[in-house]
């Protein structure tokens, strides 16, 4: 009995140690502590899957650095951990301003960061992960704005918020702050910040955007940079980067998702870089579409979710968390709210439970009782029951349930394997044209060889990997000829699938496969294949054609580090000589703005042929440095006669034009004739386009074009616009609609401009319909000048109509509507469409900010314009020339031109004639004509050149104050010094002068000797000063003259469509402007206005009858 009792005693002890084993994996699979790591698409702690369940709350630190709130933060915490919430996302800055974290570069507030210190202490103690952001996109607690405010304090030529991304003293002030929260010693837990497993992970930027560089290029460079910086001190804990979804250019079919705006950053590629260890998004339908219904906001939020989550899946293959959405209650009620949630939550657990990469979602945001001023409609508080804190415990019990499932499978698998079930190798079937029935592969690798064990019936048998290796490079052609005819076709992942399985890849092979890639415009994935070249297949050495490849992605994708890395390996395996690996080197230097490194390394080469000759003179030329690009096409023409191209002389016109150095294109020309290239398009266009620049259009008729490319009639159409023969370049237009050539979208834009120049309105509705038959009207350029020429033709409603209809937006586009209701006079619009574009994130650029104060001038509405010129100074824009004269111009207009002055005086330094002709012109409006004439001498001393502007200025400050012979002076001396000829509006300003002076009979015989266009404004001044003066007959023929040139404006404006505007009005009143027009009744309280101005009316009926008959009497006694 107690030999039996042996085996049953040792299967229950067994059991009993199986199952303690059990339990404490299960144990394990629940302890939050240990670090986050990612699996696949899947986060893992200690082992097992992980789900991200949590909020923002951005405030933490702020509040818990007054040590008198943080009850605060435990109750917030106590109460997001008894809802089943697991992680928290926050802020790790606060950059000048009040209360910061870093008061400057380097000096850091003890207070904030001992309250950073308490979150996280805090957070561990609940058992819940912190996300950590290391800056702010926006002015919100310093932000961009504050670094580079930094650099520009220490003489860094700044001026953007994006240079952010790219001065290389913010960038090292950025690192350093990043080094010390990684290096921070927590004097709550006493573990640095980057040793502690309560942080779940860093993030570089809190929403980074860079508007400036719609490519996304700036984006991608700074973010490769920071993640290997992040990288390099801290191994521990995972990196984002805080993106919130937009797409780029490398998925141009998935930017249709976009909500309107220029972002920078590229969702697909800036999550392709190394270091970037998860996915982000943000989605917040009704503040990214304030117009649209709800139905319409829900539709775009579920596109949203599943694109994002699918390519994590299948793209990036990388987990996603949904890193901010919610919904304000101050736009939508409860139930609104809880849609929103539904559907977020419901898209996580979803995918959760398939194990797919939707690992978890972070609402915006948590609150706590008592922080009613942190409340923005969008904070939710969890001790307050209400139905979102429900749906918010239900998706975290659901959550709770998938992790304890897989936990489990986890578990039972561990317990097979400890009792011996299944295999513990990773077994791989046999490709089937060699599997047998029940046949396993599986690869042991020895101390000094590889072998193959194929399993068959339990037995394996041995094959010499060499051998397999010989039958491999047998079918390597034929695959690498299957390889390169996916990937011409464009079926890159057939092809990538026929590469992963190669048991052989040559350099051939990889080079394919990279130029794939590249093709795709996915050249993230192109240079880590190129890095896997070298990992993967030691054997395999690259040539030049590879290098080359590789070279020209770092170009695209302007990663620098890469590139200068490959120049390196270039120099050292000696294929620098290689010319294509040196023009492609060259390339990667001009493309990232460094042409001084590209004329060295060009120097340094030993052997030069056509391409590189070419690469070098167009980067001189492409950044503006026209004459040093001239310098090497002289020494390349002069030593090597025969190397020249097509490329090479087309690129040298483009320089003569930019100097409009007509002599030396002219010889250039007549090279191109000599070696026969002047029937080559290219060159064709570039010889058309010097002419033109260097004012000799006429010499168009010098040379003839074969043939003409869309090139060639775009160039032609957009000279005439230039030299305002607006007219022949519509012409020009209807010649190519009825040649073979088909317009492209700048030809329209061209087209467009000169309509908008005539003011004709018919004539752009035509070419509107040309667009629409054309499917061209998604392009930009086209989308702006049409929008330009309806608000320039008065029909402000078109242009509206067809910005709001625009998929995508540029800076041009808001600076187009916003100017064209500025500029017609509807200010409240003009300022609607500024807010909106403020909302949208998109920078304004000096010009909307001028129309904004151009139409603030003309309403006299100053409070307005103040408020203009204080974001002015807040964007930087306060120094360029364009604010510059609207301030002046704003203020002067408004009454102030105390203030015009004061701006003009701060910037007289680095005034410009715009400015000064501003200044000068508002001090002779305001009848200070002494400050006007001395400024205008003053400029005069320092050798600024006046231009006619300039002229009309001094010469109407000489007509208010009656100084004929100052006046005459400067008109003499515009014509004597400065060869300018008057137009009709300086002989405007010198008959007034005379009639000012009493000289009618000068005044007349001026008018009729003026060699310009007279107009009725010159007549009307004669007309004016003889009523003054009682000079009847000469009064009767300048009357005469007067409606007869009326007349002719009259004709000339019906004939173009032109429709006079009524004058109007207006009244600031409550922060509304009203406009008042003569008849107009489109005011809300038009019939409340009508009868006041008829009681008004008829009470002084007989204030003017009595007015009436004292003048008559008055009349009567003079007789």
């Amino acid at each position: 009995m107690r030999e039996k009792m042996k085996p049953l005693c040792l299967v229950t002890i067994l059991s009993i140690l199986i199952q303690q084993s059990y339990l404490k994996l299960g144990a394990d699979a629940f302890s939050r502590d240990g670090f986050v790591r990612t699996k696949g698409v899947q986060f893992s702690l200690n082992g097992y899957p992980y789900y991200a369940n949590g909020f923002n709350a951005y405030w933490l630190m702020y509040v818990a650095s007054d040590p008198s709130q943080r009850p605060k933060i435990s109750a917030a915490f106590q109460e997001a951990s008894r809802h089943g919430l697991t992680v928290a996302r926050t802020w790790a800055f606060s950059d000048g301003g009040y209360r910061p974290l870093q008061y400057s570069p380097g000096s850091y507030n003890e207070d904030m960061f001992q309250g950073l210190d308490f979150a996280i202490a805090e957070a561990r103690r609940h058992g819940i992960k912190i996300i950590l952001s290391f800056a702010n996109n926006y002015v919100s607690f310093g932000g961009k704005k504050q670094y580079v405010d930094w650099a520009r304090s220490r003489g860094r030529p700044v001026s953007s918020e994006d240079d952010f991304f790219t001065d290389f003293l913010v960038k090292d002030f950025y690192k350093n702050h990043i080094k010390a929260v990684l290096n921070r010693f927590n004097t709550f837990t006493k573990v640095h910040y980057r040793d502690d497993p309560t942080i779940m992970a860093w993030e570089l930027m809190n929403e980074p955007r860079c508007p400036s560089d719609p490519t996304g290029r700036t984006i991608q460079a700074w973010i490769t940079e920071m993640a290997a910086h992040v990288k390099s001190l801290d191994r521990n804990h995972l990196l984002e980067a805080g993106l919130e979804g937009f797409y780029g250019q490398s998925s141009p079919q998935s930017k249709t998702l976009n909500p309107p705006g220029q972002f920078g950053t590229d969702f697909i590629a800036n999550n392709r870089i190394p270091g970037i260890d998860f996915v982000t998004v943000h989605s917040y339908p009704d503040e990214w579409f304030v117009d649209s219904n709800e139905q319409s906001q829900m539709e775009f939020l579920n596109k949203w979710l599943d694109a994002h989550i699918q390519d994590a899946q299948n793209v990036l293959h990388k987990p996603i968390i949904l890193a901010e959405f919610g919904k304000s209650t101050k736009k939508a009620g409860s139930a609104q709210r809880d849609a929103v949630f539904n559907t977020v939550y419901g898209k996580i657990y979803e995918s959760a439970k398939r194990g797919g990469s939707a690992a978890g979602g972070l609402f915006w945001q948590l609150l706590g009782n008592g922080m009613d001023n942190f409340q923005d409609g969008y904070g939710i508080i969890l001790s307050q029951s209400s139905s979102t804190v429900n749906v918010i415990a239900q998706q975290s019990r659901k959550l709770t349930l998938i992790r304890r499932i897989f936990a489990r499978m986890i578990n039972v698998e561990k317990w097979k394997r400890a009792r011996g079930y299944g295999p513990i190798e990773t077994m791989w079937r046999a490709p089937p044209s060699s599997r047998q029935q029940g046949s396993h592969i599986r690869r042991v690798r020895e101390p000094h060889r590889m072998i193959t064990l194929v399993r068959n019936g339990g037995r394996f048998r041995h094959f010499c990997t060499a051998s397999v290796e010989k039958r491999a490079s047998l079918v390597s052609n034929q695959l690498n000829d299957q390889l390169k005819t996916l990937v011409g076709s464009g079926k890159l992942r057939d092809a990538r699938q026929v590469f992963d399985k190669m048991p052989h890849r040559d350099v051939y092979s990889w080079t394919t496969i990279i130029q794939g890639y590249i093709a795709a415009t996915n050249y993230d994935e192109a240079l880590l294949l190129f890095s896997a070249m070298h990992v993967d297949d030691p054997r395999v050495s690259a040539d030049s054609h590879v290098l080359s490849v590789a070279l020209k992605a770092c170009g695209l994708t302007s990663n620098f580090p890469f590139g200068e890395s490959l120049h390196a390996f270039a120099h050292k395996t000696h294929l620098l000589s290689d010319v294509y690996v040196a023009s492609s080197l060259l390339n990667l230097y001009k493309g990232n703005g460094m042409i001084d490194k590209s004329c060295r390394l060009f120097s340094e080469l030993p052997y030069r042929n056509t391409v590189t000759w070419t690469t070098i003179i167009t980067g001189l030329v492409h950044a503006g440095r026209h004459k040093e690009g001239l310098m090497y096409f002289s020494e390349m023409s002069s030593r090597f006669e025969g190397l020249p191209d097509t490329f090479t002389f087309a690129i040298a016109l483009k320089a003569c034009a930019g100097l409009r150095q007509v002599q030396y294109g002219r010889g250039i020309h007549t090279h191109v004739i000599s070696k026969g290239f002047g029937a080559v398009l290219d060159v064709a266009n570039s010889l058309f386009t010097m002419y033109t620049e260097c004012g000799e259009m006429q010499r168009r008729a010098a040379f003839s074009m074969r043939e003409r490319d869309v090139v060639s009639w775009t160039s032609l159409i957009t000279a005439y616009s230039r030299i305002g023969q607006e007219e022949n370049a519509v012409k020009t237009f209807l010649e190519m609609r009825n040649s073979d050539v088909p317009p492209n979208e700048q030809t329209f834009a061209s087209a467009f401009a000169a309509c908008a120049s005539l003011s004709r309105l018919v004539w752009g509705e035509q070419l509107h319909d040309n667009v629409i038959s054309l499917g061209l009207g998604d392009y930009l350029s086209v989308s702006n000048s049409m929008m330009n020429m309806y608000s320039t033709c008065g029909e402000l409603n078109s242009a509206s109509v067809l910005f709001r209809g625009m998929r995508c937006r540029d800076i041009i586009s808001w600076s187009t509507i916003i100017g064209g209701y500025s500029q017609a006079g509807f200010a409240e619009e003009g300022f609607e469409y500024f807010s909106w574009m403020r909302r949208s994130g998109t920078k304004p650029t000096d010009f909307a900010l001028a129309s904004l104060l151009s139409v603030s001038g003309n309403m006299a509405v100053l409070e307005q314009g103040r408020q203009v010129h204080a974001l002015a100074l807040y964007l930087g824009l306060e120094q360029s020339p364009t604010v510059r004269s609207a301030l002046i111009n704003m203020y002067s207009k408004c009454g102030s031109i105390v203030e015009a002055s004061k701006v003009f005086k701060e910037t007289e330094r680095g005034a410009d004639i715009v400015a000064l002709t501003a200044m000068i012109n508002r001090y002779a409006e305001h009848g200070k004509s002494k400050e006007a004439i001395d400024l205008f001498e003053k400029s005069l001393k320092v050798g600024f050149r006046p231009d006619d502007v300039s002229f009309i200025s001094v010469l109407t400050a000489c007509s208010h104050s009656g100084l004929l012979g100052l006046g005459f002076h400067y008109f003499n001396l515009m014509q004597d010094k400065y060869n300018m000829s008057p137009a009709k509006e300086h002989y405007g300003c010198m008959v007034d002068l005379l009639c000012r002076a009493g000289r009618l009979s000068e005044a007349e015989k001026m008018i009729d000797e003026m060699p310009c266009e007279k107009d009725d404004v010159v007549w009307t001044t004669l007309l004016r000063a003889c009523t003054a003066k009682r000079d009847v007959e000469r009064g009767r023929r300048a009357a005469e003259r007067r409606w007869k040139e009326a007349a002719i404006v009259r004709k000339s404006m019906k004939s173009k469509g032109v429709i006079k505007e009524p004058g109007w009005s207006s009244i600031l009143i409550k922060d509304r402007v009203s406009a008042f027009a003569s008849g107009g009744r489109s005011h809300p309280q038009t019939e409340d206005i009508y009868s006041v101005l008829e009681l008004l009316v008829s009470g002084a009926e007989p204030l003017r009858y009595g007015c009436e008959m004292k003048r008559d009497s008055w009349s009567i006694q003079i007789l």
